[in-house]
């Protein structure tokens, strides 16, 4: 998928959350972890990550065909992938129902004027009745960049919108191995909008110190 380009009025390139946000490196040691024990196992970790990443993005495009009202096309999947995907897609379903979902935006690409950086939100939706940011996440656990990463969209949301986020955020992990899910919510994430803010002037710095 390639990668989202944004541009602010003026026609300046800025750099999107994701990009900024991989400053930080905070869950590298986790990864190097378990590409470790991957490799004691016999596997390559690469093939490993490549089908777990491809499973994940079955997930999520499911749960947005579903939101969109669109028939999915799984023709270019293997079945053991798809399976996992489609148990994440029915653990999607069953939470929806209980919260009385209703789609507001999805896939929302957004431009934050005041702080020079761009973002796509899976997802704003009324949930329990109040307006809310909703966002999955396919692996094995809601790491500390990805609250970052929700911090950071609830304000540029909120920059662009005169509605207010009243009914927080919410982050689905969804297991590709167990078909199990966490349901993550928390009104805000002071501290990790912060941390985004320095990674956000890291990131630029960084530019013009290659420069120097």
């Amino acid at each position: 998928m390639p990668t989202q380009k944004y541009t602010l009025k003026d026609g300046t390139p800025i750099s999107g959350v994701t990009t900024i946000i991989s400053n930080l490196g905070w869950n590298k040691g986790a990864l190097l972890y378990w590409a470790n024990q991957e490799g004691l196992a016999g596997r390559n970790h690469r093939d490993t990550s490549q089908k777990a990443a491809d499973a994940g993005t079955i997930g999520h495009y499911l749960i947005e065909c579903d939101i969109k009202s669109i028939k999915p096309n799984l023709s270019k999947y293997p079945k053991d992938l798809i399976d996992k995907g489609e148990t994440a897609y029915l653990n999607f379903l069953q939470w929806k129902k209980t919260v009385n979902f209703n789609l507001v935006h999805s896939e929302l690409s957004l431009i934050s004027e005041k702080y020079k950086y761009g973002a796509t939100i899976d997802c704003i939706a009324w949930v329990n009745d109040e307006l809310a940011l909703v966002d999955w996440k396919t692996g094995n656990g809601v790491y500390d960049d990805h609250k970052i990463q929700l911090a950071a969209y609830k304000r540029i949301y909120e920059e662009n919108s005169k509605d207010i986020l009243a009914g927080g955020i919410y982050c689905i992990r969804i297991d590709k191995e167990t078909a199990g899910y966490d349901m993550k919510y928390r009104q805000d994430y002071p501290n990790a909008w912060q941390t985004f803010l320095h990674l956000l002037k890291i990131h630029n710095l960084k530019k013009l110190v290659s420069k120097e």
